[in-house]
């Protein structure tokens, strides 16, 4: 009866632990090797309780012999499952350590066989029995030995704890084993019925099953690992296989990437067009189009089992728009103060130059108009009220500008009082009216609160082509000096009929320019004296 009992209560644990190992059951190598293990104890334990009958038929002999090899393959199972849990390739040992142990049951069947006799595995020879125990004990010994190795070796403390529990565990049990079906038997005449055998189990099992625990590597906290280091998660986790194709996804990952249909299964590459499994990924920028809008990720990736060619990779993303739109305005503006005019708001001359002055020459065929205005007599203006004077006519004359440019137009301060306006896929006629409101507002400005009868107007030169930039302001330039000489404030439309002398005017003014960007304008009688 006390058999019956002992063998319910470990037969139950063991069910209990070969149904969740089974649940939960995966790719993972350890994991079938341990079913496997718990398979093979589970199966001797069954038979083990058919076995007390002396029923002799072919159906009882092959219940027996199974019951024989199931236990004598215990170790062999235990074996692999130590190998699988260290991460040991099946090497020669192992295959050595499994054909001793099939030979050595082979080797049974040379001594008489009594299977009338619940103990028939068991031999009254006093010399065999001990040596037939110990081989079949040897590849739990080398599981042992194997533990203890990979015990002194780790420098992992939490392994160290769950690897005592295993060898202390499968230690005991062997040593119980031995004692209750060889030694008590042969030397002692004493039969247990499997008493020992089945307390063994027990210890084993329980010590097992405190490793599994500690180890998490049969994933009993899997629920709690994966809800609150997965699902939970800062970061957006995806697991991809070497396919592409989703293992797992958490919720986080599903809202960056804006799809909360991705399930397992799917391709990564349908969510972002530029992943590669074979890159490991080091906050590596990708932009994506989700819900119809831009979104800029940063991804990581690794190897979950760097030692496993065809191990899944762990992919890790964040959404990094709104740093990256942040940085992009930034840039925008650092790059607005250097192309703006700090004083009129238009754009300064390093912005023509780098837009219009560097363009390549298949760029230079656009149909451009293009107004170069001067202020007339700006230099007296300053000279007899002041600069500061000087530069709220520059701000006043600049508002005027703004307020007639269109969305094809650029405004410029080119010079100390010069301004040039670029116009883009527009008519003559178009930019000629636009040039006399100009030249209107300003000639309207109205100063008398604070400079007396002070009047401004503009000589303005207009000119249409598609030369290079620096050709239209030479040529506009020209046109602006035609209309100084002509009376001053007005406008007027370059023309091919002007002469050599005024085009080379013209010229050597817009050079000497360069190097006096915002300085007053050039003096004419010093173009002339040159």
């Amino acid at each position: 009866m006390l058999q019956y009992i002992i063998f319910s209560i470990v037969y139950g644990i063991m069910m209990f632990i070969w149904s969740f190992v089974y649940l939960n059951k995966s790719k993972d190598k350890i994991n079938q090797a341990f079913l496997v293990f718990l398979s093979v104890i589970i199966v001797w334990m069954i038979l083990s309780i058919s076995n007390g009958s002396d029923d002799i038929s072919t159906f009882g002999l092959i219940i027996k012999t199974l019951y024989f090899y199931s236990m004598l393959n215990m170790s062999i199972a235990f074996l692999l499952f130590v190998y699988q849990f260290i991460k040991r390739k099946l090497d020669r040992l192992f295959y050595i350590a499994v054909t001793i142990n099939t030979l050595t049951i082979l080797s049974r069947y040379l001594f008489p066989i009594d299977y009338s006799d619940p103990t028939f595995w068991r031999l009254n020879t006093p010399v065999v029995a001990p040596v037939m125990s110990l081989i079949f004990s040897l590849p739990a010994i080398f599981a042992l030995f194997l533990l203890i190795q990979h015990y002194r070796l780790t420098k992992d403390c939490k392994l160290k704890a769950q690897l005592r529990n295993l060898f202390i565990g499968t230690g005991l049990a062997c040593l119980i084993s031995i004692i209750s079906e060889y030694i008590l038997p042969t030397w002692f005449g004493l039969d247990t019925h499997l008493f020992l055998m089945y307390f063994a189990i027990l210890i084993f099992v329980m010590y097992i099953f405190v490793s599994i625990i500690k180890c998490k590597f049969l994933n009993i906290q899997s629920d709690y690992i994966y809800r609150k280091l997965f699902l939970n998660s800062n970061d957006g986790i995806i697991i991809v296989n070497r396919n592409s194709k989703i293992i797992s996804i958490n919720n986080l990952a599903r809202e960056i990437l804006q799809n909360e249909d991705i399930e397992s299964g799917d391709k990564i590459t349908n969510f972002i067009k530029e992943y590669d499994f074979e890159v490991n990924y080091k906050q590596y920028e990708v932009t994506i189009v989700a819900d119809g809008r831009e979104k800029y990720l940063s991804i990581t990736q690794h190897t979950i089992d760097p030692e496993d060619q065809d191990s899944e990779k762990l992919l890790m993303i964040n959404d990094i728009t709104a740093a990256t739109l942040k940085l992009k305005q930034e840039k925008e503006m650092l790059m607005e103060r250097t192309s703006i005019d700090q004083h009129t708001g238009l754009f300064n001359k390093q912005y023509f130059i780098d837009n219009y002055c560097m363009e390549e020459p298949e760029l230079t065929d656009r149909k451009l108009v293009l107004l170069f205005m001067d202020i007339d007599d700006f230099k007296s203006i300053n000279d007899f009220h002041g600069h500061l004077v000087g530069d709220s006519i520059l701000k006043s004359v600049a508002e005027c500008i703004k307020d007639e440019l269109s969305s094809n137009a650029k405004g410029i301060r080119f010079g100390g009082d010069e301004f040039v306006v670029i116009f883009e896929n527009a008519e003559i006629n178009e930019v000629y009216g636009a040039a006399e409101r100009i030249r209107n507002r300003v000639y309207a400005l109205d100063f008398s609160k604070h400079y007396g009868n002070l009047k401004i107007s503009l000589s303005i030169g207009l000119v249409e082509g598609a030369a290079p930039v620096k050709e239209l302001i030479v040529k506009a330039d020209k046109a602006m000096y035609n209309s100084k000489s002509s009376g001053k404030n007005k406008t007027t439309i370059f023309s091919d009929c002007y002469n050599e002398s005024s085009i080379l005017t013209a010229s050597l003014k817009y050079y000497l320019k360069q190097d006096h960007m915002f300085g007053d304008s050039i003096d004419n009688s010093k173009i002339a004296d040159t």
